[in-house]
């Protein structure tokens, strides 16, 4: 080859050299990794060091009262999500790695009790939808917080909080009652008047956990309804996607078709009704993914572009439903758009240094799949007795006083 050639080659290759590098996404973990059986999976470097920062982040606001240091007020009504779906990691990493199991239900219990916090529930009252927040609607809110309650005392074996889940699924099954009486719709409303598929989903399978820890039947009563009401109301007619949203004053559907609420749905009904929504796990790949290369995301709506929110439960629900191929497509996106190394042992996410985001798309990473989590064995259980709860109120598990700072440390 001619000497004039050389040069001009070196710099193309360079040049390859270095797009390479900043097109590709370089340093991941085999995404297989991530999908190992229990017994053979372990934690990677990037779920250890997030694990390590929403550790500390909830050790630390544990004896801060209600205070929520460093989190964003602006989103203060967001809190809740960013607590529960971070929460939903807890079982995964005890499952994965004994050796982070205590700090993981750890966690777990200092974000029950952070959820309680009113400054996570107070917008219920603050924006004139009642004075109880607990007692009857507001699922959206109740319902991650049963399924914490749940969760813990699966994991753990505790009955630390039985009093308080108990009493919760009681109100939970009444305003179920209440709603299949009344012939409107099924299931529990998310605030006055409007219904989520979503938020019931949440409610539903804290109810299967509790039939699990009790004995009881919700799952296949109550629950029933509620599932059953969702696929004949509130899907889409041509292709069976779960619709956004029901005006229980109206019985109106609202037709939009969501990316996120079918990733979410689906996720939390596979349990209630696996061959259906592993079904529409495919067609809503179809309508609602792109793929570019080593790259996928999630459209909110069919016709639109990519949605961070539905990229974050797309990679939930490929990894609910063992879709190694677009997990991998999304996390490479993901990781490649936000994420960051902080030191050698904390990993989080660029622009939202805290547990709001990093709690969520931590779980994306860990999560193992419900019907796991529900069959594994957790250890000598002794049966659990439901315990009384007929003399409690609302204001028995949620304080109506803010206890900061000031009044943590006199």
């Amino acid at each position: 080859m001619k000497r004039k050639y050389l040069l001009p080659l070196a710099l193309l290759v360079v040049v390859m050299c270095i797009l390479g590098f900043v097109i590709l996404p370089i340093g991941h973990a085999p995404a297989k990794d991530y999908f190992a059986p229990i017994g053979e999976r372990t934690l990677q470097t990037d779920e250890i060091g997030q694990f390590n920062y929403i550790f500390e982040q909830f050790e630390h606001m544990s004896f801060m009262g209600d205070e929520f240091k460093g989190w964003d007020t602006d989103e203060q009504p967001f809190w809740r999500y960013g607590i529960a779906f971070g929460a939903y990691s807890m079982p995964s990493i005890a499952m994965i790695s004994p050796e982070h199991a205590d700090r993981a239900k750890l966690c777990l219990s200092h974000m029950i009790d952070k959820m309680k916090s009113k400054k996570v529930w107070g917008d219920w009252i603050e924006y004139g939808m009642g004075d109880d927040p607990i007692s009857e609607g507001n699922i959206m809110y109740k319902g991650h917080l049963n399924l914490m309650y749940g969760l813990y005392q699966l994991i753990t074996g505790s009955e630390s909080y039985s009093k308080e889940y108990t009493w919760l699924t009681n109100k939970i099954v009444d305003e179920m009652r209440k709603h299949h009486a009344e012939g409107k719709h099924e299931g529990a409303d998310c605030e006055p008047g409007r219904y989520f598929a979503q938020c019931n989903s949440i409610s539903l399978l804290s109810l299967m956990v509790y039939d699990q820890l009790y004995g009881t039947e919700y799952s296949d009563v109550e629950a029933r309804w509620t599932v059953d009401f969702i696929k004949n109301r509130m899907t889409d007619e041509h292709y069976g996607f779960y619709l956004k949203m029901y005006s229980s004053k109206n019985a109106f559907c609202n037709p939009m078709l969501s990316g996120y609420t079918n990733a979410w749905t689906m996720a939390f009904l596979r349990p209630f009704e696996p061959d259906y929504n592993e079904t529409l796990y495919d067609v809503w790949k179809e309508h609602f993914t792109k793929e570019i290369g080593p790259y996928a995301y999630v459209k909110e709506d069919p016709e639109a572009g990519p949605s961070p929110l539905a990229t974050m439960t797309g990679m939930m629900a490929a990894k609910e439903f063992g879709d190694i191929d677009l997990w991998r497509k999304l996390r490479n996106s993901v990781d490649r758009d936000i994420y960051q190394k902080n030191d050698r042992y904390h990993y989080l996410y660029k622009n939202v240094n805290n547990a709001i985001y990093n709690g969520p798309l931590l779980w994306t990473k860990v999560h193992v799949g419900w019907q796991k989590i529900l069959s594994h064995d957790w250890g000598d259980r002794e049966s659990f007795e439901i315990p009384d709860v007929n003399n409690m109120e609302w204001t028995d598990i949620l304080s109506q006083e803010l206890l900061l700072m000031d009044d943590v440390l006199n």
